[in-house]
């Protein structure tokens, strides 16, 4: 219950929002402008949705977390019954949402049915999950909004450019360290699902749920001792 009613007021705080709309058409038009290459749909169909799901899920998670705090309302939150994780997910509702409806509206727009249907929707899972997590572990850790600018720009271009490489394609050595981070595998996943080649579901899921799952403890921990510590 406690965690439907920050979520509510997650919606609510989304009309100030004025951005919102411009985002949603300038990924779908970018959609539109790879999709007109239908021979090339599988590789630029990955580029468009990993850029659609992390800007996405870390835009609106940093933004609603730092607010919080640069209006010292984070602070009276803590110190309610709310769970850290429950905060979290609030924090990242929209965002995860959002992150959804942008890939049901790519996908559309790419207009090919998916060759490996689970596959790919385990990819956009999974990179939905790892955009939650780490988008609220830079909005947990940064103070302020310049702060959140400061951390978040480079790291997303870092994430987002790593995983929007088509490792599956080279035979370098690196690819095959790749697979063990947080950037191949979704890759791998969105790839392989689009075009029905094999691919590694089990180890590439096995990855992003460990980094997933480590970044969540990690972020509710740190939220934990900010609520001690008041």
């Amino acid at each position: 219950m406690r965690f439907f009613s920050l979520v509510r007021g997650e919606f609510w705080a989304l009309k100030r929002n004025r951005r919102l709309a411009v985002f949603i058409l300038v990924m779908l038009g970018m959609a539109a402008v790879y999709a007109l290459d239908a021979q090339d749909s599988a590789t630029f169909l990955p580029v468009v949705l990993v850029v659609a799901i992390y800007s996405s899920v870390w835009q609106m998670t940093v933004t609603s977390l730092v607010e919080e705090k640069e209006r010292r309302t984070l602070e009276a939150l803590l110190v309610t019954p709310a769970r850290p994780l429950e905060i979290i997910g609030a924090k990242a509702a929209v965002g995860v949402l959002l992150a959804a409806l942008m890939s049901a509206l790519i996908l559309l727009v790419f207009r090919q049915p998916p060759r490996s249907p689970l596959v790919l929707l385990s990819g956009l899972a999974l990179a939905i999950g790892f955009a939650t997590a780490s988008g609220a572990l830079i909005g947990i850790v940064a103070r302020d909004m310049k702060t959140s600018s400061l951390y978040r720009t480079p790291l997303l271009a870092v994430l987002v450019g790593g995983t929007i490489i088509p490792w599956h394609e080279s035979g370098w050595a690196i690819a095959e360290v790749m697979r063990w981070l947080p950037a191949r595998p979704v890759q791998e996943l969105i790839w392989g699902g689009w075009t029905g080649a094999p691919v590694p579901l089990a180890q590439d899921a096995a990855v992003m749920l460990a980094y997933t799952v480590l970044l969540l403890a990690v972020g509710a921990r740190i939220l934990r001792q900010q609520a001690t510590s008041r």
